[in-house]
């Protein structure tokens, strides 16, 4: 019988690599593997981006739950492409992932107790219709070289420059909420392969050979109960 397809979901530091390591992956996993990206700066996919870093205790709510939504949308187009045996699917960055930024805002002061309340709401109410993902797929990073790759590309990328408002603290806080976030994920049952990506792989050639081993465990994986891993859900 034919493996069960897989929704995968990469995590990671802002500047990671991330987005790079989700279109590999999924060219690895097959041609019918759907692959969604993080809703950025590009064709205004996250059009309060720029304003959340010239203000970000203005933009800070009203981007989350922008981004909650789309990400929400995201995962039910890649649950239903996995669950009717399209393919499998991977996400740069997901719906679990959107909740870690809420916390740090919360905890820095940046968005209210008021305004996490109801991105809260959102979150559970939406919660409904989720089915947990297969695989997290975890970069491991130091905030130190995250940080390191994010001033180096905004000398390269000019729609990059608003990131100079990210420093290594907020990286730090971030980096615990994205562990946070994955062992809550490990405990309900979700794998999780954190992956070392400290060292900087700049061309596909040096990429590949990790690559194609995690599409190898992630195509061999399967749950313990077929039927039943498709209820997991929380409350």
């Amino acid at each position: 019988m034919e493996r069960r397809k897989k929704v995968v979901i990469v995590e990671g530091l802002i500047s990671g690599g991330k987005s790079t390591l989700t279109k590999e992956l999924g060219a690895a996993l097959g041609p019918t593997t759907l692959v969604l990206m993080e809703p950025d700066e590009k064709n205004q996919a996250n059009p309060y981006l720029a304003d959340y870093y010239s203000d970000p205790k203005r933009y800070s709510f009203v981007m989350q739950a922008h981004l909650l939504s789309c990400r929400f949308r995201m995962h039910l187009h890649a649950q239903w492409h996995a669950m009717q045996g399209h393919g499998h699917a991977v996400l740069d960055r997901s719906y679990w992932g959107d909740t870690c930024f809420a916390r740090l805002q919360l905890k820095l002061g940046l968005m209210s107790p008021r305004e996490f309340d109801t991105y809260a709401t959102l979150y559970h109410a939406m919660t409904a219709s989720v089915l947990l993902p297969t695989v997290c797929l975890r970069t491991l990073i130091s905030p130190e070289t995250a940080i390191r790759r994010i001033e180096s590309r905004m000398e390269k990328e000019t729609g990059r420059k608003c990131e100079a408002a990210i420093s290594l603290d907020y990286l730090r806080g971030l980096d615990k909420e994205i562990d946070h976030m994955s062992s809550l994920l490990r405990g309900l049952g979700v794998t999780v392969l954190d992956v070392p990506w400290d060292e900087d792989r700049d061309s596909p050639e040096t990429r590949s050979a990790a690559v194609e081993g995690i599409a190898a465990r992630i195509q061999n994986l399967e749950p313990p109960d077929p039927f039943l891993d498709l209820h997991r859900r929380t409350l």
